[in-house]
């Protein structure tokens, strides 16, 4: 379902600017202040007064971008990047209907611009006028076939009108402009399985998995001699002469970084790590990796970080086969689909242990505590942590949780931490009772219903877990159109915060008001418009009697909109 909801979020923009940062100049390394000195000091240079304005554009000032394209155009109508600037400023105050003008204005001096006809048909549909923004997206795409843009909002249109063949051939042709992009394979998979093409979703499925870089094989038998004749120090070596040949191989740097590891030296090796999940940031065991080292040194924030980011990329894995077990039981091949749910469940208890590690961590972190666990691997000489104080920190995470879900009950992420809490210490019936509930207040809680079924089959109530499965790969039309239509509003920042206030004016005092917060930062989410990860992170640190969660949904929606 996640997958399909981030395709209603995919190709929306924050600021029409970003689509013209050749013309506008905001692509230099020119500073405001210098350009305010080039204006004052030379009032005809038109050119530094279009890029001035384009940097206050950037910088939020928008009010003063627009007094300058104005004056610009006033001395010249037909001023091409003033016009241009002029249409992004009013965009920005949220005068799209007056944007739109602006940008008709532009287009008649460059007809086929590919950018300005992207940006009508955005336009458009904010105003929701779709038949006139899917005329300018594939005018676009005419002009420009590799404008990925166009080619997602094009899919999100579709998909909220259940043209789903039309979505799925727009994702088509994303896949084919980037192939080795996991998340395009994943939601390609599930337009496929939604339009009744098991076996094409099937295969799509199984080719996004093998672009996961843990499926990777990469041996250097020359390494391994070192290795395991405990030559550390030529095995490095030799590591190092690799990376000169293929220096953007991420195996071999986390290689490298196992070696530095076994030696000591926490700077390399968190080095050649974060230079392994730099290169593919999708990479599973170089996330865990990274943050492991930096749990060993005791930087409990940053290992918490790292393991929220290889939590998400475990779920994503998990999302992968179950869609591969829907195909496979809707086309009939129930063995084979009954096989993929037991890889998903082999697979899930990571997801359940990182989340739980994150928790006590942030406990430990909170005491000044140090710890050296290895959480994937057996336990470093020297283990500090006796079992009955590591189930003692999770009981601390389990009641915080309880307590925050006794002052919203509403909120439907909590649940679901909560589950993966219970999930780990093997209340295996509490889990699925928290599930379930988190499922209830959110039906689009992906996530939440992968691990629901799962724990439905780890009970052997296989049947019901099968259909929670369904439900977790597919979407009613109504939360199509809510996500839709929130996706749209969130890119135009004054209505949504005004949207976001008026509500709370409304609901004020209300309890609910907090799982208001939480559940639209969860939406947001879904569509891929809040990175996951960190608030992952967040809610572990939030998790207090006196936690403030709608500050922390702010916060989130805050920095989302900031990037």
């Amino acid at each position: 379902m996640s997958h399909l909801l981030e395709v209603l979020g995919r190709g929306l923009i924050a600021q029409l600017v970003g689509a013209f940062d050749s013309i506008l100049g905001t692509n230099t390394e020119e500073e405001i202040e210098d350009l305010e000195r080039l204006v004052e000091a030379s009032p005809s240079d038109v050119s530094a007064r279009v890029r001035l304005g384009g940097k206050l554009l950037r910088s939020d000032r928008i009010a003063d971008a627009r007094r300058i394209f104005e004056a610009i155009i006033a001395q010249d109508p037909e001023h091409f990047a003033a016009r241009i600037g002029l249409a992004c400023a009013l965009d920005a105050l949220g005068r799209v209907d007056l944007s739109l003008e602006q940008l008709r204005t532009a287009q008649k001096a460059d007809p086929l611009n590919p950018s300005i006809l992207f940006c009508l048909g955005y336009c458009h549909e904010r105003l929701n006028q779709d038949d006139a923004a899917i005329t300018y997206y594939e005018d676009s795409i005419s002009v420009c076939p590799t404008l990925r843009n166009a080619h997602e909002r094009l899919a999100a249109i579709y998909l909220r009108r259940e043209m789903i063949e039309a979505a799925a051939d727009h994702y088509t042709r994303l896949c084919e402009l980037d192939p080795e992009q996991t998340e395009l394979q994943l939601g390609l998979a599930n337009l496929l399985l939604k339009q009744g093409e098991h076996q094409k979703a099937i295969a799509r499925y199984e080719y996004a998995l093998s672009l996961e870089p843990d499926n990777w094989t990469a041996h250097n038998d020359v390494v391994s001699a070192y290795e395991e004749a405990g030559l550390i120090r030529e095995a490095i070596e030799h590591l190092h002469k690799m990376i000169e040949k293929e220096p953007e191989f991420a195996d071999t740097r986390l290689r490298l970084g196992d070696m530095y590891a076994r030696i000591g030296n926490d700077s390399a090796a968190t080095l050649q790590y974060e230079r392994a999940a730099q290169i593919s940031p999708d990479y599973l065991e170089a996330n865990v990796k990274l943050g492991t080292q930096h749990l060993r040194a005791g930087r409990f924030e940053q290992a918490s970080q790292w393991f929220s980011t290889a939590l998400e990329l475990n779920d994503r894995l998990l999302s992968a086969y179950v869609g591969i077990g829907v195909a496979q039981h809707a086309s009939g091949r129930t063995a084979e689909a009954l096989s993929s749910f037991e890889m998903a469940r082999n697979i899930e208890p990571n997801s359940t242990l990182l989340f739980s590690e994150v928790a006590r961590m942030h406990l430990k972190a909170a005491a000044g505590q140090q710890s050296e666990r290895f959480i994937l691997g057996s336990n470093p000489a020297g283990e500090s942590d006796t079992p009955e104080h590591l189930t003692d920190l999770l009981s601390q995470q389990i009641q915080r949780v309880r307590d925050a879900i006794t002052q919203s009950p509403n909120h439907a992420d909590l649940h679901y931490r909560l589950g993966l809490l219970l999930r780990n210490r093997g209340q295996l019936d509490d889990a699925i009772a928290s599930f379930r509930q988190a499922a209830t207040i959110n039906p689009t809680y992906m996530k939440a219903l992968i691990k629901l079924g799962l724990a439905l089959s780890e009970a052997d109530q296989t049947e019901e877990a099968i259909d929670v499965f369904k439900q977790a790969t597919d979407v009613r039309p109504d939360y199509v159109d809510l996500h839709y239509q929130i996706g749209l509003l969130f890119v135009q920042r004054n209505q949504f915060e005004m949207a976001v206030e008026h509500f709370e004016q409304a609901v004020s005092g209300n309890p609910g008001n907090v799982a208001f917060q939480a559940n639209l930062a969860l939406s947001l989410q879904n569509m891929g418009l809040i990175d996951r990860a960190q608030a992952t992170w967040q809610i572990v640190r939030e998790l207090a009697p006196d936690s403030e969660y709608a500050e922390q949904a702010q916060r989130a929606m805050a920095k989302s909109r900031e990037e």
